[in-house]
């Protein structure tokens, strides 16, 4: 084995660390070994046991996972996602399947592998153990890689998820579980309530890490000062949303440097990935929209290919309440006019609105205005005719009713109306689809 320098940097609870550096033979970090995490009742639990070849840029191990069918009807089969490691010269591949000790069959669908699929008769109820090898090489990064275990797809109501491949959908699931994994012998990452299991390695990069209240922020760039400027920004994204009432939902969150090909950058399960070379300003910018899409597209999942809306312009709107909490009214207008307000008189191609699915936009950058400054601007008027006091409490009871759970724009429009005592459902639909 290749035993480069790695750090690899985890969604780990608060309790336990925020990150580790696996620095291989030439010496690990001393320091007593976070306790790992294991099954509880009421969730699924996933625990991963790795290698590192940073050579060949490959994590080869065993995966288990413990799974409990409760949608009340015979599952033939479970069906796995694994979406992120499917980016250009990275490969997943999983063998020598095992439910409850006897062999299965885990194939990957030949028009789409990131979809695995393993037939058994999964009585209502039953918990049961799937077990495979795994080998996962990611693809040649720009910071950080970023790394995804395969994922129980289930959607609702005993569906799966078996929409095709895309990488403008965010790489979530509907149900939540737990999960730790540990990468050459130590304990890398593992979360409590989580959507995707994910975490980042790279060789020669710097960590930085701080409380914020109650959750614990680390940073990981190429080099120390970047580390240093992550860290203050995702504090301020922190503190700002925090004073509007929006608290982040997790115990920790890690901010690493990647080229992830998005505009903004990706957010994940306590995990954030962005380009560090912004401004500090649009730094600051970008990471609040991502801690808010923990909440909006995480903490509540949605359908992140027919409804991205959800959780990328409630996020956006989200920001700006911040932004005119800490810049003032004058800032705020200046930005809500001289930005956000424009994009709702640029003429769009058929079917490119905020309430569009991803096969509709052509790219990130157009998916991304729309559902950010257009949708921004849509959610906004609403904020404008209540007032505040009120759309924060909409915003905050839709949080509440929703959390662990997959919304839909009714449950929206049920918090406004509650919130605000009128409907807003005509709203929303000619918003979403002008």
């Amino acid at each position: 084995m290749n035993r480069k320098r790695i750090a690899i940097v985890g969604a780990l609870l608060a309790v336990l660390l925020a990150a580790l550096i696996l620095a291989g033979t030439a010496g690990r970090r001393g320091g007593k070994q976070p306790e790992e995490i294991g099954p509880a009742d009421g969730r699924d639990f996933v625990r991963a046991v790795l290698d590192y070849d940073a050579g060949t840029r490959t994590l080869r191990g065993t995966q288990t996972m413990t799974l409990t069918n409760r949608t009340g009807v015979l599952l033939e089969e479970i069906v796995l996602r694994a979406y992120m490691n499917g980016w250009d010269g990275a490969q997943v591949l999983v063998s020598g399947a095992s439910v409850g000790g006897e062999a299965v069959s885990l194939a990957q669908d030949a028009d789409d592998p990131t979809v695995l699929r393993a037939a058994c008769n999964w009585a209502p109820g039953e918990t049961m153990e799937l077990t495979f090898t795994l080998r996962i090489k990611h693809a040649k990064a720009d910071g950080a890689a970023l790394i995804q275990l395969p994922g129980l797809a289930m959607w609702e109501n005993g569906a799966w998820r078996e929409d095709e491949y895309d990488a403008l959908a965010d790489p979530s699931y509907a149900q939540t579980f737990d999960y730790t994994v540990c990468v050459d012998g130590e304990t890398a990452a593992q979360m409590r309530g989580a959507r995707d299991a994910s975490f980042a390695l790279a060789a020669g990069v710097k960590t930085r890490s701080r409380s914020v209240g109650s959750v614990q922020v680390t940073a990981m760039a190429q080099d120390a000062s970047t580390a240093g400027t992550l860290l203050a920004q995702a504090k301020a994204a922190l503190e700002s949303l925090e004073a509007i009432g929006l608290p982040y939902p997790y115990d920790a969150l890690t901010v690493v440097q990647s080229d992830t090909g998005r505009e903004d950058g990706l957010a994940l399960s306590g995990l954030i990935a962005l380009n560090a070379g912004a401004d500090r300003e649009t730094l600051r910018r970008r990471l609040t929209r991502l801690i808010a899409r923990e909440t909006f597209g995480i903490l509540i999942e949605n359908d992140p290919w027919n409804a991205p809306w959800l959780s990328e312009t409630l996020a956006s709107s989200a920001e700006l309440l911040a932004y005119r909490k800490l810049k003032g009214t004058a800032a705020y207008e200046e930005r809500l006019y001289g930005e956000i307000e424009l994009s709702t008189r640029l003429t769009r191609p058929y079917g490119v609105t905020v309430g569009a699915g991803t096969a509709h936009f052509g790219g990130d950058a157009e998916m991304t205005q729309v559902l950010r400054d257009q949708g921004a601007a849509m959610l906004l008027g609403i904020e404008q005719a209540v007032g505040g006091e009120t759309f924060m409490s909409a915003l905050q009871s839709y949080i509440r009713d929703n959390a662990g759970g997959v919304a839909a724009k009714e449950d929206l429009a049920a918090a406004l109306r509650e919130a605000s005592g009128s409907s807003w459902d005509g709203y929303l639909t000619d918003g979403l689809s002008f």
